[in-house]
């Protein structure tokens, strides 16, 4: 077992999910995902170019349940899909940075409409990147082109905004990721001001989580967060090929960099299917394969199970939080 350890928490790595696949099983670029019912994952891949632009459902056990979407600017098509989430019906919101649009599909993937209009007033978009879902059903949209957060009605109605562009606090510079905890806090990843900041509902701004004066904690990208039950705030460091983990109050805790030493059952039937593969990796150093490669995304289930995705070596990898610190110390 690979254990992270650190003020008072214990991380263990538990498996990873994925592989590249330019089609059917696999993922290809992924940008974001999200956990559904029971063991349900949707991953939401970007591919390149006009090709690979789709959504993949697996499950936890490494099951592909299939895929929908398209590349394309037609109903249910993406150009350059960015974030996805769930509402509480289950149906799949997507967002894309580059058709500045919201789409909708049922949990199965048939598609049911879309919603957004390119621009800068108050309901348009440009550019939108993260999406989260709070309480009541109401959506969350980084604008990040227009360095601000909307929210929406799930169809689309707009709601309110904060932020602007700037370096201060409250301010934003080209946001990506967004998540929101128990208590409808939202936190944003802010990207090229390599940050994240807390705010409450109304976008009053809470707190700051970023490096200290001497480097520790610092960030390069990051792209996507994600909160646990305990209130610690999981940080994709997407620049600097980590995961950071900061306390509550914005302190930084410890780091992940990825533990993979074991293939996912995809990769290792692929491996095993092929002599030359064998032969090339017993021969190699493959420490680097093990490690995190353009983190992007993260999620926290109500376990405290964590799932990093990469979005350059195509998979997800899970940690678990223990909760007994010395129960798990004693048995070290």
């Amino acid at each position: 077992m690979l254990t992270t350890v650190a003020a008072g928490r214990v991380f263990d790595y538990s498996y990873c999910i994925g592989m590249y696949g330019m089609s059917g099983q696999g993922f290809w670029a992924p940008q974001d995902f999200v956990l559904g019912e029971g063991d349900l994952i949707y991953v939401i891949s970007r591919g390149v170019e006009e090709i690979g632009q789709r959504i993949t459902r697996v499950t936890r056990n490494h099951e592909f349940l299939g895929q929908f979407g398209a590349s394309g600017k037609g109903d249910g098509q993406f150009v350059w899909p960015r974030s996805i989430d769930l509402d509480s019906e289950g149906n799949v919101y997507a967002s894309d940075d580059f058709l500045h649009r919201i789409s909708v599909f049922d949990k199965e993937g048939a598609f049911l409409s879309s919603w957004g209009t390119a621009g800068s007033k108050e309901g348009e978009l440009d550019g939108p990147s993260g999406i989260a879902f709070d309480a009541d059903d109401n959506i969350f949209v980084v604008d990040s082109a227009n360095n601000r957060i909307q929210k929406f009605t799930k169809d689309g109605s707009f709601l309110g905004s904060f932020g602007q562009a700037g370096e201060g606090e409250g301010e934003l510079n080209l946001p990506w990721g967004i998540c929101l905890d128990r208590e409808g806090n939202v936190y944003v990843a802010d990207w090229k001001n390599n940050r994240v900041q807390k705010f409450d509902a109304d976008g009053g701004f809470l707190v700051m989580f970023q490096g200290n004066d001497n480097g520790v904690g610092d960030l390069h990208g990051p792209t996507g967060i994600a909160v646990d039950s305990d209130g610690d705030v999981y940080v994709t460091d997407w620049g600097n090929h980590r995961v950071q983990i900061y306390g509550p109050d914005g302190h930084f805790v410890t780091t992940l960099v990825g533990d993979a030493q074991t293939p996912s059952p995809w990769t290792q039937t692929y491996i095993d299917a092929n002599p030359d593969i064998v032969k090339a990796r017993r021969r190699a150093n493959m420490e680097p394969e093990w490690r995190f490669r353009r983190p992007v995304a993260v999620n926290v289930d109500p376990n405290d199970s964590i799932f990093v995705l990469e979005t350059a070596r195509h998979r997800l990898q899970v940690y678990d939080k223990v909760k007994d610190y010395e129960e798990h110390s004693l048995n070290l």
